[in-house]
């Protein structure tokens, strides 16, 4: 088990990525967050750019994907293991609406 992290794995969000700098899931305030699987899909018929940040939304904070085409009805998948410090949160925009996402993970308790 990850220290200072227990539990069983859940969804820690799921929800549409905007045109603008969209907050995704902000770790819990006594506590880290694990991510350890983000899916991203596309929902139009065009290719739809996205980029993830964590903390805040600049290129030194880019995170899984950076201005990465996604085309039309296909999806992208990060499987991995990311930390997020107490209240930090995980951030992404589209270059147009037609993203949604659903995150999985672990939460201190």
């Amino acid at each position: 088990m990850i220290a200072n992290l227990s539990g069983t794995p859940k969804r820690l969000a799921q929800g549409s990525i905007g045109t603008s700098n969209t907050t995704l899931y902000t770790a819990v305030p006594d506590g880290r967050s694990a991510v350890l699987d983000i899916m991203v899909v596309n929902t139009t018929s065009s290719t739809i750019n996205l980029t993830m940040y964590i903390g805040s939304a600049s290129t030194a904070n880019a995170f899984g994907w950076y201005q990465t085409p996604i085309p039309g009805k296909t999806s992208v998948q990060f499987s991995g293991f990311q930390i997020l410090n107490q209240n930090e949160s995980l951030l992404a925009v589209g270059s147009a609406d037609g993203l949604t996402t659903s995150i999985s993970g672990l939460e201190r308790v």
